[in-house]
């Protein structure tokens, strides 16, 4: 399967790079300064673009079967990056006619926000993230409108321990611990591109 990984320079990108080398897929890393992949491999390509250049996406999405987004804010200041960067990728794979989009979004963002963790609803995000996922939020309107058969996948807080398994996903907070580790995110976002469960969805995941 040939996928298209953006943000693979990050932590999350980072095993998704791994994971999916090692199931055998083709894999197109998408990056700003190629120098910072460390990984190289036989089934390995490098796309340089930025999230602001829709002719640089465009030109990575063209003949991929799948997208995977684990692309993410810079800083907490106010900006319109996510926003932007989901515009431009919608429009990139409409043109292209790639269908499948498995993105990493966040727990609490959008509609997840209503029965959220007390601490992440009255605290963490109007305090610390309110401007992070105000351009999130913006974005998902952009992916939400889309004709897209997209994966929308909120974990909550993110480790960088080692896959433990057992993950769980719902629309829903009942029985669900909020956090998990990076690499199990990542093989949970790697299972939907042969899983129809979620499709057009925004599943919660957590342990």
């Amino acid at each position: 399967m040939k996928v298209l990984v953006i943000g693979a320079t990050g932590l999350t990108g980072n095993h998704l790079l791994k994971h999916l080398l090692r199931d055998g897929h083709d894999v197109t890393a998408f990056v700003r300064d190629p120098a910072k992949l460390e990984i190289k491999h036989l089934h390995l390509d490098i796309a340089q673009g930025e999230a602001r250049d829709v002719a640089s996406l465009e030109r990575a999405t063209k003949g991929q079967y799948a997208v995977m987004s684990a692309f993410g804010p810079r800083s907490l200041k106010k900006d319109d990056l996510q926003e932007v960067f989901m515009r431009n990728l919608v429009s990139a794979m409409t043109k292209n006619g790639v269908k499948c989009l498995v993105n990493l979004s966040a727990m609490g963002a959008g509609d997840s926000r209503q029965g959220s963790p007390f601490i992440m609803r009255k605290v963490i995000l109007p305090l610390f993230l309110g401007r992070v996922f105000e351009d999130k939020e913006k974005g998902e309107v952009h992916l939400f409108g889309s004709n897209l058969d997209y994966i929308n996948v909120r974990p909550g807080r993110l480790t960088n321990g080692p896959a433990r398994g057992g993950t769980k996903a719902s629309l829903h907070y009942d029985g669900l611990k909020p956090f998990m580790s990076r690499e199990d995110l990542a093989i949970f976002m790697i299972t939907q591109l042969i899983s129809t469960e979620w499709v057009r969805k925004s599943p919660l995941i957590g342990y």
